[in-house]
């Protein structure tokens, strides 16, 4: 259930009974020159959407927060980099609003791999306001079961383009007003297989290498196909790990 549209009367009859809110979270900038600069936006946001169709009356969701931590894309046209200790204070403060008016459960679903530092730093101060926060991290936390899908992964390559194509077939591109009627400019898609050998790496002279036209991977590789595929498995994991968290059950053996 989407909380925006709830009266505040509406939310404090619910307090109480929904235990778990889901924050998205993601970026605007640059996914290579052929994917949108809202895609870290976007494909969260159609996690949620799917959420709510299967099981809309278990959780609340809330606004999505559209603007990430990405210096490393800063020179590349429409990027738009917000400071790290903001966004602790923004995602800490917003999940322990929540919890305050009820909520146990803070799920941040984010679509943006710069947003991880600060949202692990505010999952700690939900924690001491006394609320639970996990974050899911698609592309990160369940890459194992991406590469079931897709041969590689990248910053606007094979997994996320496809995930991008997929929003095409429900409609996206024209609720956004795309100009081609595809979200995706596929003339300009483009290969760049190359990744840092080491993360957390800065330095001034990263940027042309890790992502030169704001890209790795294999964005040729994408389809609508794999998109679809990514986001039924997406469906299924987010489900049972947001069930696990509500249940309490925190841990897997060591193995």
């Amino acid at each position: 259930m989407y909380a925006i549209n709830l009266t505040s009367k509406r939310y404090a009859a619910l307090s109480g009974k929904i235990d778990t809110v889901i924050v998205p979270t993601g970026s605007f900038e640059a996914h290579g020159m052929h994917c949108p600069l809202g895609t870290d936006i976007l494909i969260p946001e159609r996690m949620c959407r799917d959420l709510e169709a299967a099981a809309g009356g278990d959780f609340l969701i809330a606004p999505t927060v559209n603007y990430g931590y990405t210096p490393t894309l800063a020179g590349f046209p429409g990027t738009v980099t917000i400071p790290a200790e903001t966004l602790i204070s923004l995602y800490a403060e917003i999940g322990s609003c929540f919890a305050r008016w009820g909520a146990k459960n803070i799920v941040f679903m984010n679509g943006h791999g710069g947003n991880i530092a600060a949202l692990t730093l505010a999952c700690d101060k939900i924690a001491t306001a006394g609320g639970t926060a996990m974050v899911i991290s698609w592309w990160a936390t369940y890459s194992a079961e991406i590469l079931k899908i897709c041969g590689t992964q990248g910053h606007a390559g094979e997994d996320e383009t496809s995930a991008v194509l997929a929003l095409d077939i429900a409609g996206a591109a024209g609720a956004y007003g795309a100009e081609s009627g595809s979200l995706v400019d596929d003339a300009a898609r483009n290969v760049h297989m190359r990744k840092v050998f080491c993360a957390p790496l800065s330095g001034p002279t990263q940027t042309a290498a890790r992502y030169p036209e704001a890209m790795n991977g294999d964005a040729t590789a994408a389809t609508r196909e794999k998109g679809e595929k990514l986001y039924a498995m997406l469906l299924e994991k987010n489900l049972e790990y947001i069930g696990r968290l509500r249940r309490g059950e925190y841990t897997d053996p060591i193995a």
